[in-house]
């Protein structure tokens, strides 16, 4: 019987034992519980940021790649333009050198016009006893002005040609379209005052 009533009472100890532990084991997993919903919100929340985080990276991205794709194709353009204008500058020297040239042979040609006015003026100089008083009057006309004038010009037009000491000019006035004030002070303001 003795034993029988230690059975008992060790069985009643073990289901008392059950009952502290189970109070102990309840508490022991709502703290864990707690815990573990604490850490869950935590996580959430780290998950939001983490989230929010990637958005505004991936935002960044999208407005620096932009940003990079914009200047990129500011750099070709500007490179356009740069070739465009280095076309042009070459054009330009092509131009110029071929002007150059123009200009060279225009000066030669000129050079030997004015050799050849220069004959006509000494051989008009050694005639000019033989010619006529009105003859003199143009060849001193001539001398002043440097203005070879266009006879078969109509009578309202003022045609000829001025050699001035740098380039010849030609002159084409319409006589009926202008005063003779303005056509005489026209034609004397070609005439050089250095002697």
């Amino acid at each position: 019987m003795l034993s029988k009533r230690m059975q008992e009472l060790e069985e009643v100890s073990k289901e008392l034992l059950k009952v502290l532990l189970s109070d102990w084991a309840d508490n022991l997993l709502r703290r864990s519980l707690d815990k573990r919903s604490r850490m869950d919100d935590k996580l959430l929340a780290s998950q939001a940021t983490a989230a929010q985080l990637v958005r505004e990276l991936t935002t960044a991205e999208e407005t620096v790649a932009q940003t990079l794709l914009d200047r990129e194709s500011e750099l070709q353009r500007s490179l356009r333009r740069l070739q465009d204008m280095e076309e042009e500058l070459v054009r330009a020297r092509e131009a110029g050198a071929s002007l150059q040239a123009s200009s060279s042979a225009l000066r030669q040609e000129l050079q030997e016009l004015r050799e050849e006015s220069r004959r006509l003026e000494e051989d008009a100089e050694r005639e000019e006893d033989a010619v006529p008083s009105a003859a003199y009057v143009t060849q001193l006309y001539y001398k002043i002005s440097r203005i070879d004038w266009d006879y078969e010009a109509e009578p309202a037009q003022i045609k000829g040609i001025h050699y001035g000491p740098d380039i010849a000019q030609p002159i084409d006035i319409d006589g009926s379209r202008h005063s003779r004030c303005f056509v005489s002070d026209y034609l004397w303001s070609l005439v050089p005052t250095a002697w």
